[in-house]
């Protein structure tokens, strides 16, 4: 028996307005998967976004059918779910909840993402940099040369980021560290920035794992499982929220001149099925070889993990 019955894999975008009309890359597009049933055969597809709110409302409509008929959702987006360690205290954020789960919380409250793709991710940014207090400005930085941001500069601090009280800021967290090729969340624009997606990203997480319609069914990985997965019975709606990065199935990819973004939701929603029909999925949501229990902690605490790496 397979731990999902549904796959879908959002690459996403942090684009200030609405993509062409055609398919184009450098936009959001949503690959699915769904495997067969008694009322349905096996289908996958791909499906291209002009805006963050179309996918969102789409993806909505997805999960709640996905819920009324029963099926295990395994949903990811190809940004980062948290930070380095220490930035929730950095920015000066205090709760009972866990470090990742206020930071979170502040994304939602601080992001105005609108519905012609206008947002304020630059000014949330240098905002979030000023907090930090801090002779140098970061940890966040890039932006257009010809902007004038306030808190925010266009190249890269010195890491580790030291701050006044004596806080420590890595440029990677642990999974980031882990791999090759994978960008520092801080960077906000240039030549792979992924600063500004997660920016934009983790508000729209939280609000779906937090849907009344979507919230007793629903767990963020690894911040809400912990390393495991108790895979849910068959027929049981749940939804598992997880960060992807196209890296992992960069050798699985359609060839040119397929759109980059269309073939690497395609194929990330192909080998999560085909390693869970395989029997071979459980074993990526286990403990990483080699994470001590600090580091441990503080992945589960503060900075989550990439899926699959």
């Amino acid at each position: 028996m397979t731990m999902f019955d549904a796959y879908l894999a959002v690459d996403w975008s942090a684009q200030s307005k609405r993509t062409p009309k055609k398919p184009s890359p450098n936009a959001v597009w949503v690959g699915e998967r769904v495997l067969a049933d008694d009322h349905a055969r096996d289908v996958s597809c791909e499906r291209y976004f002009r805006t963050r709110w179309d996918c969102l409302n789409h993806l909505r409509t997805r999960l709640r059918e996905h819920k009324a008929a029963g099926r295990r959702v395994f949903l990811g987006f190809d940004f980062a779910y948290g930070y380095p360690a220490g930035f929730a205290e950095a920015i000066g954020l205090q709760g009972t909840e866990p470090p990742w789960r206020l930071v979170w919380n502040e994304l939602v409250e601080l992001i105005e993402d609108n519905e012609d793709h206008s947002n304020n991710r630059f000014r949330v940014a240098g905002e979030l940099n000023s907090r930090c207090q801090c002779a140098a400005l970061g940890p966040y930085w890039g932006r257009p040369a010809s902007w004038r941001i306030p808190g925010l500069c266009s190249k890269s601090p010195r890491y580790p980021f030291e701050l006044d009280a004596g806080l420590v800021l890595r440029a990677k967290r642990e999974t980031e560290s882990c791999l090759r090729g994978v960008q520092p969340t801080w960077k906000l624009f240039g030549n792979g920035a992924v600063g500004g997606q997660t920016l934009l990203g983790i508000p729209a997480v939280a609000k779906l794992r937090d849907d009344p319609e979507f919230q007793y069914i629903s767990r963020v990985w690894p911040f809400e499982t912990n390393f495991g997965l108790e895979p849910a019975a068959s027929g049981v709606p749940f939804i598992l929220h997880a960060e992807i990065w196209p890296g992992v199935v960069n050798d699985k990819l359609d060839p040119p001149p397929a759109i980059r973004d269309q073939a690497q939701v395609r194929a990330m929603v192909n080998w999560l099925a085909d390693l869970d029909a395989a029997n071979e999925l459980l074993p990526l949501f286990g403990r990483p070889a080699g994470l001590s229990d600090d580091r441990l902690r503080q992945v589960c605490d503060h900075e989550g993990w990439i899926f699959g790496s």
